[in-house]
């Protein structure tokens, strides 16, 4: 089971930053999931939330007016594939607005740099997928009304053969069926070792955690 870090090791370091990529990645995880919005001066950012700390939408704000509101330097997606070229990273693509930026970037080193690609903006990965060499992926919150409904524009893409699914709604029968048509399940929001040991056991391929401790990690720090 491939170990992602969720916005990197953000019980230590402010999440989405380059400090906190590192910190997931000196512990062991295997890869690194962060989330990009667009800012208002055209930069492909890491940054989760829709609002600032100060409550001004992101997408009005630039990256160094986000920075000074944040209290901390807000890494573009270029600074922290070329920072970690080498790691796993899961990038999720928060708007339609960072579409376009996005993949400019992931153009450059989708040949170098392990890639997997995804958005609850369905549409956006069945673009990305007829556009780029990389993996992509459906991010689902809610329960599919059946694996076909799910599936059916994704079946003749080779590129988009996975699904990251929130915990709360795994249905291992839906699982076992995608999985049979050869799609790969990613897991986000296990909150306790039972949930984590759970999606080892049934064969999930990938865990996005925050808890380093529960997926193994022996150096992983206690959390405060």
């Amino acid at each position: 089971m491939r170990l992602l870090s969720h916005r990197g090791l953000s019980s230590h370091q402010s999440e989405n930053t380059l400090a906190a990529f590192a910190a997931a990645l000196a512990v062991g995880f295997d890869g690194l999931e962060t989330d990009v919005r667009l800012s208002a001066d055209s930069e492909a950012i890491l940054y989760h939330d829709r609002l600032s700390p100060q409550g001004q939408a992101v997408a009005g704000l630039t990256r160094t007016e986000l920075s000074h509101q944040a209290g901390f330097i807000v890494p573009t997606l270029n600074e922290a594939l070329d920072a970690f070229p080498n790691a796993f990273w899961n990038i999720e693509l928060k708007t339609p607005a960072c579409m376009s930026s996005a993949i400019n970037t992931i153009r450059n080193v989708q040949h170098k740099t392990p890639i997997l690609l995804s958005s609850f903006c369905h549409h956006l990965i069945h673009e990305a997928a007829n556009t780029l060499d990389v993996y992509c992926a459906l991010l689902l919150s809610h329960r599919p009304l059946s694996v076909n409904t799910l599936i059916e524009g994704a079946i003749h893409n080779p590129r988009l053969r996975t699904l990251v699914w929130n915990y709360d709604i795994l249905d291992p029968d839906f699982l076992l069926e995608a999985s049979h048509l050869g799609f790969a399940h990613y897991v986000y929001g296990a909150a306790n070792e039972n949930e984590h040991q759970w999606c080892r056991e049934f064969g999930i391929d990938g865990i996005i955690t925050d808890h380093p401790s529960m997926v193994g990690l022996a150096n992983a720090p206690a959390i405060q």
